[in-house]
């Protein structure tokens, strides 16, 4: 495990989702510190009573064992997000600064840069005739198999529409068997700038969308394009747009529990998104054994930050502001997490109610906690004591929601809070602004009022039914210790 290069490893073959159940009860009985499970069998719509790594990892929280599960690969389609469970941290797939260069140079020497894991020996670098088959038919624009047979691309660089990641490679196959001599890929809208590099049977290059934009823009204009392909192998720090949301990341709200704001966290890489964090975890476990999983999440997301490498806020794959319902707190800083100075603990029973809260029957519950359950009480989702805050106000309205900290920096240390969001739209209120804390372990707890203002119109837009923001508490110590904890909230307009 390359960010914890010190854990062991044991890995548990799954096929059926009773085999997975089966795995993770081998991986609890064997006592291991954390659960990392990059795999859904749902589309975030299977309550958690009948969701198999729902049921598993609960039963792993109660051992003190730590899950961490990918958020999906359904992404940017909302309410996309799978493995939603509290007591699971959701991870979401972010890019990082590195790029396995391949350079698209158009006849009219402007320099694309794209991304292919093969790199070719012996490929000369010359100008060669470009060709778009989009004009034979939508299976053509996308090299299907049989598709380019009576084509004329023998020589040439042919440009395909970017299908699905696992189709690639045979998108370059036909390319190929035809005679082609390289081929470009250009992302559809969906997918925007987010390139995944591929292992290709020939020169080739994936181009974000507006790149593609790009060169079908010069294939119009000239009656002879041409294109040529070079190949850097990888760099390291060119990108400032990094982390980046990846578009295939699956987003919130959750459809299961939207009063819990999911995904959790995003973290480098595509499917390695989920061990990353897993790693991030092992560490915090190792130097913090006596903290529940709990515990290590709120860590893990009140340290996260939100801007990239250049400076301004993280994106997603189309190079604007990403939203809570894309990263939830943001990317992971794993140093940061080590000493985040407090920290939302939950215990498991602390579900209960919860779960109760969702409508839950008896009988539905106890088959999640594995024991006998009476939902004479319940409280609201966002009354669960998480890290973040999601809710829903209507015009006018206002909720109130306790929070309880744990002091885990040092004593004698004070918090103030700050809120940041936009002012006019919604009020935050945070009661009391000021906690101190005289021991390590000491609680204390706060209420933060949501307030909707009357003058708010809504639509449908996504851009404009919610408000993000977060809660900040500032802290320090009498030993010049400081530190940030930040809860990060959405408010959804009804």
């Amino acid at each position: 495990m390359g960010i914890a290069p010190k854990a062991h490893l044991a890995m548990y073959k799954v096929g059926i989702e009773s085999s997975a159940l089966a795995a993770m009860d081998a991986a609890i009985e064997e006592g291991v510190d954390v659960l990392s499970i990059s795999m859904s069998y749902s589309n975030g719509s299977v309550p958690f009573f009948d969701d198999v790594f729902a049921l598993g990892a609960f039963r792993a929280i109660q051992k003190g064992i730590f899950v961490s599960c990918s958020a999906g690969n359904g992404g940017p389609s909302p309410n996309t997000v799978t493995n939603a469970a509290p007591w699971i941290l959701t991870v979401g797939a972010s890019t990082i600064d590195r790029e396995i260069r391949a350079t698209v140079e158009l006849g009219n020497n402007v320099e694309l840069y794209g991304q292919s894991l093969f790199l070719p020996e012996g490929f000369h670098t010359k100008q060669l005739p470009l060709v778009d088959p989009a004009s034979n038919g939508e299976s053509a624009a996308f090299c299907e198999k049989g598709s380019l047979k009576n084509i004329d691309v023998k020589g040439k660089i042919v440009i395909c529409q970017a299908s699905f990641p696992e189709w690639r490679i045979f998108q370059g196959q036909e390319v190929k068997d035809n005679g082609g001599a390289g081929m470009i890929l250009i992302n559809g809208v969906e997918d925007g700038d987010t390139i995944i590099p591929d292992a290709h049977v020939l020169p080739a290059s994936c181009l974000g969308y507006k790149d593609g934009l790009l060169v079908k823009g010069y294939l119009n204009s000239t009656s002879s394009p041409t294109a040529a392909i070079s190949f850097q192998g990888t760099l390291i720090g060119k990108s400032k747009i990094a982390p980046q949301v990846a578009s295939f990341s699956s987003r919130g709200p959750s459809l299961l529990s939207p009063g819990i704001l999911k995904p959790d966290i995003i973290g480098p890489g595509t499917s390695m998104a989920c061990p990353h964090l897993s790693g991030v975890a092992a560490l915090i476990k190792s130097a913090h054994p006596n903290w529940s999983p709990a515990a290590i999440k709120s860590a893990i997301l009140t340290t996260a930050y939100t801007g990239d490498l250049g400076g301004s806020p993280i994106s997603n794959e189309q190079n604007v502001p990403a939203t809570v319902f894309d990263m939830g707190s943001g990317h992971v800083d794993p140093s940061k997490a080590l000493n985040p100075g407090l920290v939302y603990d939950i215990e498991p029973d602390d579900y209960i109610p919860y779960l109760c809260g969702l409508g839950y029957s008896d009988k539905q519950v106890r088959t999640i906690v594995q024991r006998k359950v009476n939902c004479s009480s319940s409280i609201p989702e966002a009354q669960l004591n998480y890290p973040t805050f999601s809710i829903s106000l209507a015009p006018g309205d206002n909720q109130t929601y306790t929070r309880t900290v744990t002091n885990v920096g040092r004593a004698n240390s004070r918090y103030m809070s700050v809120v940041v969001t936009w002012k006019g739209i919604i009020g935050v209120e945070v009661t009391p602004n000021e906690i101190e804390f005289k021991e390590v372990g000491e609680k204390a707890s706060y209420s933060v009022t949501f307030t909707r203002l009357r003058n708010v119109a809504t639509s449908n837009s996504s851009t404009t039914s919610f408000r993000q923001g977060s809660v900040v508490w500032s802290g320090h110590d009498d030993d010049g210790g400081k530190y940030v904890v930040t809860s990060t909230f959405a408010v959804v307009f009804i």
